[in-house]
């Protein structure tokens, strides 16, 4: 009796040491998983606040130059064509060139090759995606209208008329540019603002 006493009490003991490094384990897994999750939250958070500063400054330089464009293509409209190089000088007094700005990507490339875009919910995913996407189109169409007019001769009477013709149509397409541009930024913006004050993330 004594011996089977001894036997029942070694493996209650063994049992119990068994049980207690279990539970050592699971609570050390445990505090891991919550400090990962919350070096998670805090990339997810500085990424968010970069994204909402780079997206603020592009914001910024459309709304510096979008008017300047409007003015443009609305003068254009109703522009006489000149006949003489004195005329075509007066022509252009509101002409300071295209004035278009370059905007930054930066904090989105960032994003994904980090891979911390990934724990962005699909909606805000979508936005910055689409946003990004139309930025890219918009540097682009800006770099190739900025080429054609940078060689153009605007002394030239014969051609000043061309010229002002491309430049009205160029115009009228960076504006619709723009006015979708900033309609996305605004979408964006908020989306993000809303990804910040949730405490969690999908």
């Amino acid at each position: 009796m004594l011996k089977k006493n001894k036997f029942l009490n070694y493996i209650a003991y063994a049992a119990g040491e068994v049980l207690l490094i279990v539970i050592g384990i699971l609570l050390a897994l445990h505090l891991q998983n919550k400090n990962e999750n919350k070096k998670i939250e805090q990339s997810i958070q500085t990424t968010l606040t970069l994204l909402k500063d780079e997206i603020n400054t592009n914001k910024k330089s459309i709304e510096d130059v979008k008017d300047y464009h409007i003015m443009v293509k609305d003068t254009l409209k109703k522009i006489n064509l000149p006949k003489t190089e004195h005329d075509i000088n007066q022509s252009l007094g509101f002409w300071r060139g295209m004035q278009t700005r370059r905007l930054q990507n930066a904090a989105f490339q960032t994003s994904i090759q980090s891979g911390i875009n990934k724990e962005f919910n699909p909606e805000l995913l979508r936005a910055l995606n689409n946003l990004y996407t139309y930025q890219d189109s918009y540097n682009a169409f800006n770099t190739s209208s900025s080429q054609i007019f940078f060689n153009a001769d605007f002394s030239d009477v014969k051609s000043f008329g061309k010229i002002m013709s491309s430049i009205q149509i160029t115009m009228t397409d960076i504006y619709y540019y723009e006015t979708e541009l900033l309609e996305m930024l605004n979408y964006t913006l908020a989306l993000l603002e809303n990804s910040q004050n949730k405490a969690s993330y999908p």
